[in-house]
């Protein structure tokens, strides 16, 4: 099966939150007794709280399906518009994962209005990483920086979140265009002037020989794995996919993390994905990966559409 860049980003966002949310913060984590997980068969998270079923996803490769569906959709890439494909792209498809708090106000509106009237911005957590991998496709870094922005303050307008978020957006577009992971000295012009915090994080990651999960997690969470928090969250990422590039490699190392294990799975993968190929991960991950009005097929029609606007210079001929 040969897919476009464009479709195995999609892919990699879906099947790394598929197969992650199985793992999201599970009881008695021990890193060691995860090396061996088998990462040819998604399962449903253990804990009947999740209400999360095999083979789906969840918010991660939702929100990132509605920030594609706007990147394509011509209109203005705006707090009004996204908050409106927000809203459409869960009415459509009510599914489940999204923090308890959030999925109830979503569940409580109808509209973009109610959404802006009512939503507190003000979260430090990973929602906007989780679906800013998409703006990663823009040929303009400065206009996708700007983009990166937009998607955090809608929900996440803090130093932090808005850092996040355009991490996750430069380290797309590097892979996408350069066919590498950006570099802490790329990274740092973008970010440094948005939070200092994150800016002296990612610095310290870079320098990281071997895993610290106090320095990666912080010293709350250095036995629980990745909080749901963007700037640790960017960090995971950026670890991961610094010293890690086969697609297996990335899936077992996002669940050995710990954690918010769906949502760094599913950026990392949906990151290293978009020059490999789907024989690179077991068949099952992609067979088996839901296939409902908005799952498989409509992921790869999605990145047809998103490779007709957003061409990739340094691919064509």
């Amino acid at each position: 099966m040969k897919f476009n860049p464009h479709q195995k980003m999609l892919l990699g966002i879906a099947i790394g939150d598929t197969f992650g949310a199985g793992y999201e913060f599970v009881r008695n984590y021990d890193r060691d007794k995860l090396q061996e997980i088998n990462i040819a068969e998604y399962r449903a998270h253990p804990s009947p709280n999740y209400k999360h079923k095999k083979g789906r996803y969840t918010d991660d490769t939702q929100m990132s399906i509605a920030v594609a569906e706007l990147l394509i959709s011509g209109q203005e890439f705006n707090l009004e518009n996204l908050a409106d494909f927000f809203v459409r792209c869960y009415k459509r498809d009510p599914i489940v994962g999204y923090a308890k708090g959030f999925q109830a106000f979503l569940d409580s509106i109808s509209t973009k209005e109610e959404f802006l009237a009512k939503i507190i911005s003000t979260s430090t957590r990973n929602g906007a990483a989780m679906r800013a991998v998409p703006l990663g496709m823009m040929n303009d870094p400065k206009k996708m920086v700007d983009y990166a922005i937009i998607n955090a303050s809608l929900t996440h307008n803090t130093p932090n979140g808005r850092a996040s978020s355009v991490i996750v957006s430069l380290l797309s577009h590097y892979q996408l265009f350069e066919r590498r992971i950006a570099t802490v000295e790329e990274i740092m012009p973008y970010i440094h002037n948005v939070d200092a915090e994150t800016t002296s994080y990612i610095k310290k990651i870079a320098k990281m020989d071997v895993l610290d999960p106090e320095l990666l997690f912080g010293q709350e969470h250095k036995d629980k794995g990745v909080p749901c928090d963007g700037m640790r969250t960017a960090g995971a990422v950026f670890y991961l996919l610094s010293r890690f590039t086969e697609p297996k490699d990335i899936l077992r190392e996002s669940i050995r993390l710990g954690g918010d294990t769906d949502s760094v799975a599913s950026i990392s993968l949906g990151i290293n994905f978009m020059h490999r190929e789907v024989s690179d991960l077991p068949q099952s991950l992609y067979d088996e990966l839901t296939n409902h009005a908005f799952g498989r097929d409509y992921l790869l029609e999605l990145g047809e559409k998103l490779a007709d606007k957003f061409p990739i210079p340094r691919l064509i001929g």
